[in-house]
């Protein structure tokens, strides 16, 4: 695993490339005193991990995450600080470790031993590399290329009719049914005119990467040839449709699945005719995820499983079987101030929120798991 090291304080890493050069499959590529340095190095290179501390002259430790994370969230970070005010903060941005200094060799082992053991999250999803166009649209919608860049549409419309015929999976829809739901609106002389130049226009985007012939007319309709196409959306439900019942032959292609969610479908773009469809895919992937957190616990797998219930607790932060999953895992971790606080956050959103309190079932958990404590 390649590791970079972030801190102003020069003896800091001759300590810790000291340290992480005992460690097996470890590989120091880089230490850093500038935080200017290190994002120039990231944007560059390959890194795993990344420790930085928190408390530096040029840019506090947590902006620098900040901005890193935005665009690398695969890299494991790990925070090194004097002071341990910035916990809160600091795991609120799903870091991997908090770890207060004087820093031992054995908290450090610990640490990274925390991020070998999840390897397998931080691993992107296999693609096949024959694709030529790779559609996502789990958390918002790119297209990118393999030749390199994303493709460049010139008008909203065609970018929006790829993604209404990859989500008919390649099936042929009439031009009828394509002007009622992407050209709803218009009389039909002008929808059919609209949808004429749309197609045009989406051809001569996928013509430079190869997939101009991919938009395929036939009895008055049109599809779309996802031989060469990677879709998240394809990838994701076809790989929940095939795990019927999780279990350890499984569990690292239920992980893989759970990563390719980002976000609900297209993100931000509400077209009309994908509501019930957007509505759906996050139907789906909640269940599927709640489903392998709980089998993840059993199998006191909790890393993983924090960062996957984080991950849904961010999309919807009143679920309450999700704020109990994330406090049974607290406590399984041994970590009162965070099972606390997670509650007493819960208790204030769903006040805020609805105007409620936890119900009695909540309100009971949390005593059980208070009282595991002693």
């Amino acid at each position: 695993m390649k590791v970079i090291l972030l801190d102003d304080e020069k003896s800091m890493l001759i300590i810790m490339k000291k340290m992480l050069s005992k460690i097996k499959d470890i590989e120091l590529v880089g230490s850093f005193q500038s935080p200017s340095e290190a994002y120039t190095y990231i944007k560059e290179n390959k890194v795993d991990m990344a420790f930085v501390d928190i408390n530096m002259r040029e840019e506090n430790g947590l902006d620098f995450v900040r901005r890193v994370t935005s665009q690398y969230k695969e890299i494991a970070i790990f925070f090194l600080t004097a002071y341990k005010e910035y916990a809160l903060e600091a795991y609120g941005m799903h870091a991997f470790d908090y770890i207060v200094k004087p820093i031992t060799f054995e908290k450090l082992e610990n640490s990274i031993q925390k991020a070998k053991d999840t390897l397998i999250f931080l691993q992107p999803s296999n693609q096949n590399n024959k694709n030529k166009i790779f559609f996502n649209c789990l958390g918002s919608l790119e297209v990118k290329s393999a030749m390199g860049g994303s493709i460049q549409f010139t008008s909203s419309k065609s970018s929006e009719l790829m993604a209404y015929l990859v989500m008919h999976r390649g099936r042929l829809v009439s031009k009828w049914k394509i002007m009622e739901d992407v050209f709803s609106g218009m009389a039909q002389s002008n929808a059919e005119t609209y949808l004429n130049t749309t197609v045009y226009k989406l051809r001569k985007a996928l013509e430079p990467h190869g997939m101009k012939s991919a938009i395929i007319s036939a009895e008055e309709g049109y599809k779309i040839d996802l031989k060469e196409v990677y879709a998240d959306i394809i990838d994701f439900e076809d790989r929940i449709t095939s795990i019927y019942q999780l279990d350890e032959s499984n569990l690292e292609k239920a992980i893989q699945t759970e990563k390719l969610y980002s976000g609900e479908l297209f993100g931000e773009k509400d077209y009309s005719w994908s509501l019930p469809e957007k509505e759906r895919i996050s139907e789906v992937y909640f269940s599927f995820a709640k489903r392998l957190v709980h089998y993840l616990i059993d199998n006191m797998r909790l890393t993983v499983a924090l960062h996957i219930t984080k991950k849904i607790n961010n999309f919807n932060e009143l679920d309450e079987e999700i704020n109990g999953l994330l406090m049974k895992i607290y406590s399984l971790q041994k970590n009162r101030y965070l099972l606390e606080r997670q509650y007493e956050r819960y208790k204030k959103i769903l006040k805020s929120e609805l105007g409620l309190s936890p119900d009695n079932s909540m309100v009971e958990l949390y005593s059980v798991l208070i009282k595991s404590f002693g």
